[in-house]
């Protein structure tokens, strides 16, 4: 399936709304309406994503790719008064949060609320579409759970769903 787009409709229309809001708005969880806001990174050059995919030896999907080219990491749904722990990687991030031993070509891109979301680059590299997993934070590779979708499909969830687990709920 193509997913070319949907991750920049998805991050657009969070900038949009945003912008309409002064930058604030509201958003519901688990029955609690909070205050939200959000803050993209600068956008990876593609010079910068082919370092990364050198230096690691790892495919990224064309989807995340797209991310990183709309912005190198992010914090999604952060409440006003507290901050959050939504945070999509940037490429410096993936280096430093992924540490599990073996490596076993997956990779962090992601954590929120102490799950990881990981990429499969076996998975990837198999052509597989269906290589996002999550796994908590103190799991190992092996313990994570794949989510069925790739990264458009997970964002675009993520982001309806404004920031709760959608996993979860399955």
């Amino acid at each position: 399936m193509d997913m070319t787009g949907q991750v920049e409709e998805a991050i657009n229309h969070m900038k949009k709304r945003l912008a309409e809001n002064n930058h604030i708005f509201e958003a519901k969880e688990d029955g609690f309406i909070y205050q939200a806001t959000c803050t993209f990174n600068s956008p990876a050059s593609d010079e910068e994503i082919d370092s990364f995919e050198k230096k690691t030896g790892l495919h990224l999907p064309e989807d995340y790719k797209e991310f990183l080219k709309i912005t190198n990491g992010c914090k999604l749904f952060e409440t006003c008064e507290s901050g959050g722990e939504n945070d999509l990687y940037s490429l410096d991030d993936i280096m430093n949060y992924t540490y599990e031993i073996p490596f076993e070509g997956r990779f962090k891109v992601a954590c929120i609320y102490q799950d990881n979301i990981v990429i499969d680059g076996d998975a990837v590299a198999k052509g597989d579409s269906e290589y996002i997993m999550v796994k908590g934070h103190l799991d190992d590779f092996e313990e994570g759970e794949k989510l069925n979708m790739g990264f458009a499909e997970w964002i675009g969830r993520f982001i309806s769903d404004q920031g709760e687990k959608f996993w979860d709920k399955r």
